[in-house]
This record gives structure tokens, C-alpha cells and sequence, in this order.
């Protein structure tokens, strides 16, 4: 049996994560660790899904400064094709910058993205057959609007799989809604996204099917420590969380998202595809690197 053909389009930037060895203490310097690493949810998304087996191309954008040299290393090291990616000339590296919470969670980060301010959708236009020639297109929105529109526009039959990223940065997919086959958002975004304010989890169910109303086949909202609510036209359910010890929660949503692509590739029901997805979220949130090593089918089907 081949594997399948995915093409993720997206950002890859270095990950620059600090840890504290105590309760965070706002406008002093906290004492603790750094961890640099090659990231982005594009990236990080494309690498999970090569370790669980998947024929995956990456475009992207890379500067050309030392930074750049240093994911495109990590790519090549792990054998991702980025050939279809755009090379730009006195361009800085995108850069992520996460301070952790005496828990291990993201308490404050800042994005540094601006050479996808002026990206021209030219780059991905020309792109286009090889991506037609994908069984998923994996998207997200740290890619211009513009971008993403010409993408779907054009080969508007892909199975797209979307991940909102941030909540001002999810508003540039609400004029594609209608092509996208799966959305995944945290809640926060998904309020943003569709223009509600919900936080009690009998109302929910509201925005699930808000987002099936404007024409998503597949829509799953990560809640954090509540676990996830998904649906589709046939049902509407939440599932808990996996009990984990957690080391880093930066990359948790790009592992879930690689998780419930590997579930629909196996055509299982909705409620197993979630399952999975949490497995992988679980799986890299004990790691204190942006993807876990440990991401595999094996690790999966031993949860």
C-alpha cells in the first residue's frame, strides 16, 4: 500500500523556549532554562506526519541568515522535502519565543513573523499541479490570506486540513471555510473565528456546528485540560483529556493535528480520529522539544 501524498504549507521558524524553576514572576528575570529548536506549526506539523509514516512535502519560506541555515539543516536531516519552498534573499528567520509557567505551559509568547507580510501568492501558484497531486493539503494561517485563497481557489477538489494558529491570524481563513474537509482550532480561536463568545460547555455544540454550517466537513476544537468537542454532519461529542505528566506544551495542537490526519487516513469514525489525536497531542507534550521524537504509529497504538 503507498502512503499517502501530503502537502503541508505553512511556517517554519526557530522555537526559543524558556522554562522557570518557580512560580513566574512578571517584570523580573525568572531564573531557568532555554531550549532552542527548529519549529513552526507548519514544520513541526510536517515533521510529526513523516514520523507517522506519510510521503510529506513542505512549502515554507526560509530567510537566508544563519537561523534559516539551521532549520533547513533540521529538514534535510530528517529527509522532508522542501523543494517546492521560497528562498527569499535579507530575510530574517521567523522566530517563536514561548515563556513557560511553573506548569509547563505557554504563560506568554511572541511571534516574530514579518517575512510573510509581503509573500506574493506567485510562490504557491506555482506549486499548484503538485498539489493537486496530494491526498491531503495541510494549511495554516501564519500564511497571508491572499495565499491561502489562491491555493484553494485553485485546486479547490484537495482534501484541506486547516490549523487557525493564533485568533487574530484564524480570521484570514474565513473565506475558505466552504473547501476545508478538517478545522482545527482551541477554543479561543474558534470564538474569534466565528464572532461568539461562548465559554460554558453546554453551548459548545454551538460552535461546532456553526463552523459545519459554513460548509467544514470535519471540525475539532481543542479545549485544553477539558480534552476536545468535535463534530461533523453525523454527530457532535467531546472526549477528555489523556492524563500526562506534561514537560512543554508548545506543539501540542500541531501533533494533534498530524494525529487526527493519520485517524482519517485509516477511515475510522470521528470519535476514534479525535481519540487518536489526542494520543499524539499526549505523546508530544513530553517532550521538551517542539516535536517528540517518540511520535510514531507504535507510541500511538500503545496508548
Amino acid at each position: 500500500m503507498n502512503k499517502p501524498k501530503i502537502t503541508v504549507i505553512g511556517a517554519s521558524n526557530v522555537d526559543i523556549t524558556g522554562f522557570t524553576k518557580s512560580k513566574l514572576i512578571y517584570q523580573d528575570a525568572n531564573i531557568g532554562t532555554m531550549e532552542t529548536s527548529a519549529g513552526g506549526v507548519g514544520r513541526n506539523i510536517a515533521e510529526n506526519l513523516m514520523r507517522l509514516g506519510f510521503d510529506v512535502n513542505l512549502i515554507s519560506v526560509f530567510g537566508d541568515d544563519a537561523l534559516s541555515s539551521f532549520i533547513i539543516d533540521s529538514c534535510k536531516a530528517l529527509n522532508l522535502n522542501i523543494e517546492g519552498s521560497l528562498l527569499l534573499n535579507n530575510a530574517a528567520t521567523p522566530t517563536f519565543i514561548a515563556i513557560m509557567d511553573e506548569q509547563n505551559d505557554l504563560a506568554l509568547g511572541i511571534s516574530a513573523m514579518t517575512i510573510f507580510d509581503t509573500l506574493s501568492d506567485d510562490f504557491i501558484l506555482n506549486q499548484i499541479e503538485k498539489i493537486k497531486k496530494s491526498d491531503y493539503v495541510v494549511l495554516e494561517t501564519n500564511m497571508p490570506e491572499k495565499v491561502l485563497k489562491a491555493v484553494v481557489s485553485n485546486a479547490p477538489n484537495q482534501k484541506y486540513v486547516l490549523d487557525t494558529v493564533s485568533g487574530k491570524k484564524g480570521l484570514r481563513a474565513k473565506g475558505i471555510l466552504e473547501y476545508l474537509y478538517i478545522l482545527k482550532m482551541n477554543l479561543l480561536e474558534a470564538n474569534i473565528l466565528s464572532g461568539f463568545n461562548i465559554e460554558k460547555g453546554s453551548d459548545y455544540p454551538k460552535l461546532i456546528q456553526y463552523f459545519l454550517d459554513k460548509g467544514v466537513e470535519n471540525v475539532f476544537i481543542t479545549l485544553g485540560e477539558q480534552g476536545v468537542i468535535y463534530g461533523n454532519k453525523t454527530e457532535i461529542n467531546t472526549m477528555e483529556t489523556i492524563p500526562t505528566k506534561i514537560v512543554n506544551t508548545i506543539g501540542a495542537g500541531d501533533a494533534f493535528v498530524s494525529g487526527i490526519v493519520y485517524g482519517d487516513s485509516l477511515d475510522l469514525e470521528i470519535d476514534k480520529i479525535a481519540k487518536i489525536g489526542m494520543q499524539a497531542a499526549s505523546i508530544n507534550v513530553q517532550s521538551n522539544t517542539s516535536v517528540s521524537t517518540e511520535m510514531c504509529v507504535t507510541a500511538i497504538k500503545k496508548m
